[in-house]
């Protein structure tokens, strides 16, 4: 059995005055690191203004009663060596923060409750930052490397706000006023409760009392989410966006699998780990190794509130595709007839659990890893050692439970971004 005694780490929780929740994974000699995540996802854009979130996120910088513009934002960490950042996804909207020494703490609570409580969201900065987006909506959407994920999740969640693209499109960013985001943040982050989670070598209590004080007059509930399961229809299989007199095409082959909290998400991971891990996994070994298809492959299997999948993310050139997804639909043919052997469930494990003796060094990966418990198991949350010894406890009838379970015939999607048609490949699945 794994513990956190093996990482030389204490984990402490608690809930503040206000109504937040702390998750914090003690270490010493480690610098401090804290994310901080409100309901604030894009899941939340009113319809017609797709990006509300992402915009409202951005604006968190521009200025606060404190800080007169983002120049004055950044400084604050970075003038003792730390560094900040924020981020939306469809649940949710995190900001982060890094410092090196516990003497700072302060500044890392100082930050968090100006830009969640002190935004000023000025007029002028707002059109100025709308341009900014623009510009990112149109580098993402013409590179089809970074656009493949997001036609993925359309393909996935269509008909539902999870296919919804986080930053909105060029029309609904342009109907977002200044009223829509200073709204939005406060309902959603200013008039909001919070989960924190932070790691390294900081006293639980000192932090714990830093946060009360500089939110002493809030009484605000605790996050409550709703975890009712996504409700999802068949649809469409196929989604292609073209991209012309291109030779390259990205590719997502991908089936929608379960919520975080269900307990198939862990054998899921394994699944990933044996197919899309490193350099012996086996689509790594089919795709290049062996026959020099691709260069890159990107396996992902992810949890939400009420919603998962598995997919494959890949690119090749036109004319390799069809090979590419032969390859691709027999290696998941396999999976789902069980043909798997103990040695590539002993390996994944393997490789698995002691990976994390080597990417457990960094505070940031113990905020980061900690972050789906946070939020979609706030009641129970589980720890990296808790993870290891599930890990630990699958076996091979539960891998192939798995796969015969969601890698269905009937089950599966593709997207593709480059220079095709349906008219261009079969799925042979």
């Amino acid at each position: 059995m794994y513990s956190l005694k093996d990482f030389g780490v204490k984990k402490e929780i608690g809930l503040l005055n206000n109504g937040s929740k702390i998750f914090h994974f003690h270490k010493q000699n480690s610098p401090i690191s804290a994310i901080v995540i409100f309901d604030a996802g894009a899941r939340h854009d009113p319809v017609g203004k797709e990006g509300t979130a992402h915009y409202t996120e951005h604006m968190l910088f521009k200025s606060t009663k404190k800080f007169k513009d983002e120049t004055e934002t950044g400084l604050f960490l970075e003038g003792i060596g730390g560094s900040a950042n924020a981020f939306t996804g469809v649940d949710f909207l995190g900001i982060t923060a890094e410092i090196g020494m516990q003497k700072d703490l302060h500044k890392i609570v100082d930050f968090v409750h100006e830009l969640s409580r002190n935004s000023l969201f000025e007029e002028s900065k707002v059109n100025t930052e709308r341009g900014t987006i623009f510009g990112e909506i149109a580098d993402y959407e013409s590179n089809p490397a970074l656009y493949i994920q997001d036609l993925t999740q359309q393909v996935l969640f269509q008909g539902t706000y999870a296919a919804r693209p986080i930053a909105g499109s060029k029309e609904t960013v342009g109907s977002i006023s200044r009223d829509d985001l200073f709204n939005f943040y406060l309902s959603r982050i200013a008039k909001s409760s919070m989960n924190i989670v932070t790691a390294g070598d900081a006293d639980f209590g000192e932090m714990q009392k830093m946060f009360n004080d500089i939110f002493e007059n809030e009484k605000l509930p605790e996050l409550v989410f709703d975890k009712k399961r996504l409700v999802l229809s068949r649809g469409e299989n196929v989604k292609i966006k073209l991209y012309r007199d291109t030779d390259q095409v990205f590719i997502g082959f991908s089936f929608r699998t379960c919520p975080y909290v269900d307990n198939d998400t862990t054998p899921l991971e394994l699944v990933r780990t044996i197919i899309g891990s490193g350099f012996s996994s086996s689509l790594y070994r089919k795709l290049r190794t062996e026959n020099g298809l691709v260069y890159s492959l990107d396996v992902s299997s992810e949890g939400s509130f009420d919603r998962g999948y598995f997919s494959v993310i890949t690119s090749t050139s036109k004319d390799n595709v069809q090979k590419v997804l032969d390859i691709i639909t027999n290696e998941f043919k396999r999976l789902k007839k069980g043909d798997i052997s103990q040695e590539e469930v002993d390996l994944a494990k393997n490789k698995t659990i002691k990976a994390k003796f080597r990417e457990t060094q960094t505070s940031a990966y113990w905020a980061t890893f900690h972050l789906s418990e946070a939020l979609f198991n706030p009641e129970r949350p589980e720890d990296l050692s808790d993870w290891m010894n599930k890990v630990e406890k699958i076996d091979l009838t539960d891998v192939i439970s798995v796969s015969e379970k969601y890698f269905k015939p009937e089950s599966w999607y593709l997207s593709l971004c480059g220079d095709m048609s349906k008219e261009d490949f079969q799925v042979n699945y």
